[in-house]
């Protein structure tokens, strides 16, 4: 009975070791161990890296838009401009109930009907009135976006740092990802200015974007990823410190040729690879996240530590870490190869 329990913790061991939430640390351990190997010396042991910061509770971002209400006269005007049957479905309880997405949706619906009436009209009074109201939303249409980026739920997962690496074999989920956030872009640039715009704002497009990040854990995953390869990393270099005390006389050429090529074989061929394909995809996406999450001055000294960890675009702090010490790692071995007068290849 006893060898079995043994067999079992032996297994669950291996099963943990193995699984995807410790891809990126198994990599680099294989990597160092090789190293360790031709230098006689134990492999470190590496630590797990400290949480990131957390976005803050939806509490105390969420902002609280003043209600323009209109009187009677009023709807009788939004009828001239087909938009009573906007405002009751908004006013109806299942309106009452819609999340934040849902709010900026029929908001930026509201403006774009609003501008397109005004620039058909011909009536002085009506269009005194349109754009009066027009002006007193204008300014609350970036609210309603800020509370949709911080409140709905699927976004608000997305944006929550993940406790585990991306997988290296497939990224699954980054397209879905790119396209959601793509979308919470444009409309966000059109709180700022939709008097232009010609597309139609449909339910359907932001349901598709939302269903896209239900459930989908790729971008947590992506900011843990950076934040560990930049803590591994930094593991590393410590470690290899000691191939700058590596004796580079022909008895010890052969060694040095092996550490090469563990270098090459358990490096560059795999954990550099992994890397620069995360690294095109944050590159693709920081822009993104900035745009999207730059917050209202109101808000700006809750979301600092999150803001500078993560969604300054390519000055964030996670991004400019992992790059500083990705550099760092390769000059290392480029002066052991250069002092040791071994080619790369």
């Amino acid at each position: 009975m006893r060898g079995w329990n043994i067999i079992i913790v032996v297994a669950c061991l291996w099963l943990t070791a193995c699984s995807p939430q410790h891809d990126l640390e198994r990599h680099f351990d294989t990597y160092l161990t090789r190293v360790a190997s031709v230098l006689g010396v134990p492999a470190p042991a590496l630590t797990s890296p400290q949480p990131l910061p957390e976005l803050p509770p939806q509490r105390e971002l969420v902002l609280a838009p003043a209600r323009i209400s209109t009187g009677l006269l009023d709807s009788l005007k939004l009828n001239r401009c087909d938009l009573l049957g906007l405002v009751g479905k908004h006013n109806d309880p299942v309106g009452r109930s819609q999340s934040a997405a849902g709010q900026l949706l029929y908001h930026l619906q509201f403006q774009q009907g609003l501008t397109q009436c005004l620039q058909e009209s011909d009536d002085q009074e009506l269009n005194a009135w349109l754009m009066h109201i027009i002006e007193q939303k204008q300014p609350q249409l970036l609210s309603y976006h800020w509370n949709m980026m911080i409140a709905e739920p699927e976004i608000r997962q997305a944006l929550a740092p993940a406790h585990q690496s991306l997988p290296f074999k497939e990224q699954a989920g980054y397209y879905s990802t790119l396209h959601a956030f793509r979308l919470f872009t444009r409309w966000q640039e059109l709180t700022e200015d939709i008097s232009n715009n010609t597309e139609r704002l449909t339910s359907q497009s932001l349901s598709e974007a939302l269903s896209g990040l239900y459930q989908n854990p790729y971008l947590g995953e992506l900011f843990y990823s950076l934040h560990s390869a930049a803590h591994y990393l930094e593991q590393s270099l410590t470690f290899l410190q000691a191939l700058d005390d590596f004796n580079c006389g022909s008895a010890q050429q052969a060694d040095a040729k092996r550490l090469r090529n563990a270098m090459q074989h358990y490096y560059a061929k795999d954990i550099q690879a992994y890397l620069a394909k995360i690294d095109r995809q944050f590159v693709q996406l920081a822009p993104l996240l900035q745009s999207t999450l730059t917050p209202p001055d109101s808000k700006q000294a809750l979301m600092i530590n999150y803001q500078q960890q993560i969604e300054q675009n390519l000055e964030s702090t996670l991004y400019v870490r992992y790059r500083q010490l990705t550099l760092e790692h390769a000059k290392l071995w480029q002066r052991f190869l250069k002092r040791c007068d071994i080619p790369a290849v």
